[in-house]
């Protein structure tokens, strides 16, 4: 058993001069006894004094992490940054995990403590990649990249960060009803590099905090969802599906299944009826003279059963529309609701890239109901969840009462936001499972 800690390194955060800051982080790297390695990071000062634990990550002599626990002490930004693999802090804990873990296994004697064998050096990589990841191999550690780069920057103009807003300004005194919206840093899906078929929300669904502002407002009148899912009618008639038989036998098991397949298909047609001849030489005639179908129904007035049938064609995404009337009482009131339609407004806008080459996906935003009732502010379980959402468009009625009238100092008596949301992604069976039947769920 043997440990180390890392020099200080620093970790800056924000876009623009305004939010700048700087973070300065140590990493303490231990090997066990049975083989296993931990890995623990700190905040400090510059001269790494005064630690206060942001993450303890802990891998077993097989490579598998069994325990990756981010601190309670951890801010809301260094939870958004655990949870990125391409964060700088990420890239500033693999660095400072290496050359503190090289220097604990140099301190071990003996191989079965993790040494400088292939697990113990492995083990080590695997700690090191473990934020914010509940990975059980060096694969899905996170230490690949995406298989598509996401380090587009975004214009250093682009903002990030947006605080908390509530209306009325009293609202917290009231214990009524509210909804709230938490805006979100974009997260895209990502081909899954686990050998899994497909492609992966793991980072969008991380528990990791990513919120960068919220708007708290009362539940407005007309609330209200549709769940749906697109069905359509399909046709498929007897000789489309001996067709199809064909080729997947072909595909299933080569050569000899097509042949099995097609005589199948062959003694089908002998033991037949004569309608089964007749409607096959019609098929192919139709089919040689070009005329298609209506050959068998011009002369037999039938037409071959297409078996109609309505199928399952895909899921649907949720749209959802709220509007709210804010009317100022007072100065401070007035600079809340200005402060909260700005924060819709270019919370959705589209961001430009750093180079101005590409845009960047807007801001996403999270929405709860949250019931007040003594000692609660949790997800009202009466009313149905939302999953994260893009907020489509944000319209704003500056004369809701039909005329122009403001203060003094220019701001409207009363403004009107109308907001229009659709979910990311379908709803679906398994989004139910961690709920009880005495909740409405999705």
């Amino acid at each position: 058993m043997a440990s180390a800690t890392s020099k200080v390194s620093v970790v800056t955060t924000g876009t623009s001069v305004r939010n700048r800051k700087k973070s300065y982080y140590v990493t303490d790297v231990t090997t066990l006894a049975d083989g296993s390695i931990q890995r623990q990071t700190y905040r400090s000062d510059a001269q790494g004094n005064n630690k206060q634990l942001v993450q303890t990550v802990k891998a077993d002599g097989s490579g598998k992490i069994v325990s990756d626990v981010v601190s309670s002490g951890a801010s809301a930004q260094e939870k958004r940054d655990l949870a990125n693999p391409n964060s700088t802090l990420r890239s500033t804990i693999r660095d400072q995990t290496k050359k503190a873990g090289e220097s604990a296994l140099e301190n071990e004697e003996q191989a079965a403590a993790g040494g400088l064998t292939d697990v113990g050096k492995k083990n080590l990589q695997v700690v090191s990649c473990g934020s914010g990841n509940k990975a059980t191999s060096e694969e899905q550690s996170g230490d690949t990249q995406p298989l598509v780069p996401r380090d587009i920057p975004a214009s250093d103009k682009t903002r990030n960060q947006f605080g908390d807003s509530v209306y009325p300004l009293d609202l917290g005194q009231t214990k009524q009803d509210v909804i709230k919206f938490t805006m979100v840093e974009y997260v895209p899906q990502d081909f899954n590099q686990s050998g899994q078929f497909g492609l992966s929300n793991a980072a969008r669904n991380q528990k990791g905090e990513r919120g960068i502002g919220t708007v708290i407002l009362p539940i407005p009148g007309g609330i209200q969802d549709s769940n749906s899912v697109q069905w359509a009618g399909q046709n498929m008639n007897a000789l489309e599906a001996a067709a199809a038989a064909i080729a997947l036998g072909t595909i299933k098991d080569g050569p000899e299944g097509a042949i099995d397949a097609t005589t199948q298909v062959t003694n089908a047609i002998k033991g037949g009826a004569g309608e089964v001849k007749t409607a096959l030489a019609s098929a192919f005639a139709g089919a040689a003279s070009g005329t298609g179908g209506q050959l068998l129904t011009r002369t037999t007035g039938a037409v071959v059963n297409p078996n109609l049938e309505l199928l399952f064609s895909g899921p649907a995404l949720r749209t959802f529309s709220f509007q709210f009337k804010m009317n100022a009482r007072e100065a401070a009131e007035s600079r809340e609701i200005v402060k909260i339609i700005r924060f819709f407004k270019q919370g959705s806008a589209a961001q430009r890239s750093a180079s101005n080459l590409f845009l960047k996906t807007p801001h996403t935003f999270k929405i709860q109901y949250l019931h007040r009732g003594p000692g609660d502010d949790n997800d009202n379980p009466f009313m149905n969840k939302i999953k994260e959402c893009a907020l489509l468009s944000v319209a704003v009625n500056y004369t809701p009462e039909g005329n122009y009238a403001t203060f003094d100092d220019g701001a409207m008596t009363s403004y009107e936001l109308t907001l229009s949301f659709q979910e990311l992604e379908p709803v679906f069976n398994d989004d139910y499972a961690n709920d009880n039947d005495a909740t409405i769920g999705f």
